[in-house]
């Protein structure tokens, strides 16, 4: 226990415990001879499920040392940030509790840890379709469901267009706590489907020019839940998106106008006019889900302008 790991793996969960104990399975039956090199942290975000007991259950199983943390405070930031304050290693390693992880995903992030000494390095996420596609789908959304594919060959990241998911990533403790850890205003919590937690750690990196990599090696899966594959769904996560997007356009923005981020509302007026443009022309021509993703983009634009006006 005296000896510092080089890797934290930190799983936050919210009443997902089905899937959790898969997940935690599949931590166990890692192949990488750990040797004290990696723990694992297991943050219950106030779960009402059997969630605890999952962990537990897992501590009594696993040969990999491991900690179990209840934290109260809704919200996915939260519980990271407890994770993050836990952890004794030198780099944290994020994954969630709906991940289909590789028997060998542990090993290649050492190796690559060991080659390149990054500040953050993130690998490939693959969305595992279990029913057939809903109707609405189109390539677009696969930012929705936190897919990742950049590639097969490793990359060094320098600009804001190669974005990383919480699902996937990993990076050295001390530079998350240089960046102020993850902002609770951002983030999933209880049924708000927030996103951006790791947008702005990572747009912020790239401010910094610090040492970011990509590598294909390490994939997992993202098994989903039966509520995202309804349109109702997807609907609710733009529209809780355009609250994300207002909370970091006001954090990173660079010009203002009346105090506000001018750029985010040039951007998103233009988003408007040419979102709502499509959603008519693809309800003219019969393209159902072409239709329906730009009338949701249409939604999100309308809301972020909403914010935009009302915010001070």
């Amino acid at each position: 226990m005296n000896q510092q790991p080089i890797i934290s793996v930190v799983i936050c969960t919210y009443n997902n415990a089905d899937s959790l104990k898969i997940t935690l399975q599949q931590l166990s039956a890692q192949t990488t001879p750990h040797n004290g090199n990696v723990e694992i942290i297991l943050v219950d975000n106030n779960s009402s499920d059997y969630t605890k007991k999952i962990c537990l259950d897992f501590a009594q199983q696993t040969t990999i040392t491991n900690s179990y943390f209840f934290e109260q405070r809704q919200g996915l930031s939260h519980a990271r940030n407890t994770g993050v304050a836990q952890a004794r290693g030198e780099y944290i390693l994020f994954t969630d509790d709906d991940a289909d992880i590789p028997p060998y995903w542990l090993d290649v992030y050492l190796q690559q840890i060991d080659k390149n000494k990054p500040d953050c390095l993130y690998s490939r996420i693959n969305i595992i379709w279990d029913k057939d596609k809903p109707w609405w789908f189109l390539p677009e959304y696969t930012p929705c469901f936190v897919g990742v594919d950049y590639g097969k060959e490793p990359l060094t990241i320098t600009d804001i267009h190669k974005e990383f998911y919480g699902k996937n990533f990993c990076m050295k403790k001390s530079l998350i706590l240089e960046l102020g850890g993850f902002d609770p205003a951002l983030g999933r919590n209880g049924s708000k489907l927030i996103a951006g937690e790791e947008t702005l750690l990572y747009r912020r990196m790239i401010e910094q020019k610090k040492h970011l990599i990509y590598f294909p090696g390490a994939p997992v899966g993202h098994r989903l839940k039966d509520r995202e594959y309804l349109a109702e769904n997807i609907k609710k996560q733009f529209i809780d998106g355009a609250y994300s997007a207002h909370h970091i356009a006001k954090i990173m923005a660079r010009k203002r106008f009346l105090g506000r981020p001018a750029r985010a509302l040039i951007d998103s007026l233009i988003a408007l006019t040419k979102s709502s443009a499509l959603c008519a022309r693809y309800w003219i021509i019969g393209k159902k889900p072409e239709c329906y993703y730009h009338y949701l983009n249409t939604l999100k634009n309308i809301t972020f302008i909403k914010l935009w006006m009302l915010s001070k």
